[in-house]
């Protein structure tokens, strides 16, 4: 990457935030909510991001976190008439405590094992969400949820979504780049290798758990408070698999691709749901398409096919410039 890349690189970011911070001035209200819901699963997304493109572990029990952030707001405000902060910071301590079990359990075991106690322990927390409805609503869920008076305005929201959406993209943007981060990558790359050089590798892939379900957490909070509902849906593979679809159509293991991949599949569940009856085949036709012609997501193909057109570029100026100082010497 040249010093203009560098220095222009930054400024992408921040010139789509800008743009996104305009569309209240020129969207409708429904517009606004689709792209809210986007942003909350776009949080959800990159968290998962985390644990699947950074760190390299295939969870299928990542919706326990959203659900536990869902009940986790809707509980004490509805049952028990907390103030929101409470409710908050019992819902992060309870997203650190189940990262602690689950991971001190499931992350001893790999590949396959891995991700079957992972939905195991999802799908306990579903069934207790149903069992236990004198604190859950069982199957009908919890209603009526309160919302703080400023986010009762659709546009205030939008911009508290986009907020969020933003800051978590920022701080997993210094995360990945930090000593941490580079040293997730080294696990995923060689797991034996990272830890023959000295790393525990353990407590790095227990790390990433607790950060990514804390992220996870903090959306299925925002997301009952959007709805003022919730459901043990959240809490259901389902979940799990939607989040899993967004990184991959985005692109595993980028930070914008996840946010893309959010955005895709939320606007195409919108779309196509309103104009086909079995609308899941024709999404899942798509999903196909995808894989099959973009392997590695949205961004990683365009990526992958910009970095081919750069490197004959340089080949090429790198010739030339080796031509013209031979030219005098050989002259």
């Amino acid at each position: 990457m040249t010093g203009t890349d560098n220095r222009r690189a930054p400024l992408a970011p921040a010139a789509v935030l800008a743009a996104l911070a305009l569309l209240p001035l020129v969207t409708s209200s429904y517009t606004l909510a689709v792209l809210i819901d986007v942003y909350i699963f776009a949080v959800f997304a990159l968290s998962y991001n985390l644990l699947l493109g950074y760190t390299g572990v295939l969870s299928f029990g990542h919706a326990l976190f959203f659900g536990l952030g869902a009940y986790s707001m809707a509980i004490p405000l509805v049952r028990l008439s907390w103030p929101m902060w409470q409710a908050v910071a019992v819902g992060l301590g309870l997203s650190v405590a189940a990262a602690l079990i689950l991971g001190g359990l499931s992350l001893r075991v790999r590949g396959v094992y891995f991700t079957m106690v992972t939905l195991a322990f999802a799908e306990i927390a579903h069934v207790l969400a149903i069992k236990l409805s004198r604190f859950t609503g069982g199957e009908d869920g919890i209603t009526r949820i309160p919302v703080p008076a400023f986010l009762n305005d659709r546009v205030n929201f939008y911009y508290f979504a986009l907020a969020l959406l933003a800051f978590v993209y920022a701080g997993m943007r210094v995360l990945v780049a930090s000593p941490f981060g580079r040293t997730l990558v080294a696990i995923r790359e060689n797991e034996v290798r990272a830890a023959m050089l000295g790393y525990n590798v353990f407590a790095h892939k227990l790390a990433a758990m607790i950060i990514a379900g804390a992220v996870a957490t903090v959306s299925g909070m925002v997301n009952a408070l959007f709805f003022s509902y919730v459901s043990p849906a959240a809490l259901s593979i389902f979940t799990t698999i939607d989040v899993l679809l967004m990184t991959i159509v985005g692109g595993v293991g980028t930070l914008v691709g996840p946010i893309l991949g959010a955005g895709v599949v939320q606007a195409l569940n919108t779309f196509l749901s309103t104009i086909f009856r079995h609308w899941l085949l024709v999404f899942g036709l798509i999903y196909v398409l995808i894989v099959m012609f973009l392997p590695k997501g949205i961004i990683g193909t365009v990526t992958e096919l910009w970095e081919r057109r750069r490197v004959p570029r340089a080949a090429a100026g790198t010739q030339t410039l080796s031509g013209a100082r031979r030219g005098p010497a050989e002259g």
